[in-house]
């Protein structure tokens, strides 16, 4: 397995960067499993929690015992069409 070196970053070629219509169709497991392969950023101890929400999904990222996230990420769906950006 070989890694390539990207701003700061280090990305596994078996682990393909997937795009946002297949990230949305994703269930709250797949989405888990495959946050947990991309991102190097995350512990095994760490906890995603991910809200489905009308525009789409957020995924809040916290640490072991910990209430505050050090991270979220949020993943927008059709957003061209929608008021959010009038």
């Amino acid at each position: 397995m070989g890694y390539i070196h990207a701003k700061d970053f280090l990305y596994s070629e078996r682990h393909r960067m997937k795009r946002l219509s297949e990230i949305l169709k994703m269930s709250e497991k797949e989405l888990t499993e495959y946050l947990r392969e991309a991102d190097n950023t995350v512990q095994p101890t760490d906890i995603l929690k991910i809200i489905s929400f009308e525009h789409g999904i957020k995924v809040f990222y916290h640490h072991k015992d910990q209430e505050k996230p050090y991270k979220t990420r949020v993943f927008l769906r059709g957003i061209e069409n929608s008021d959010l950006l009038k």
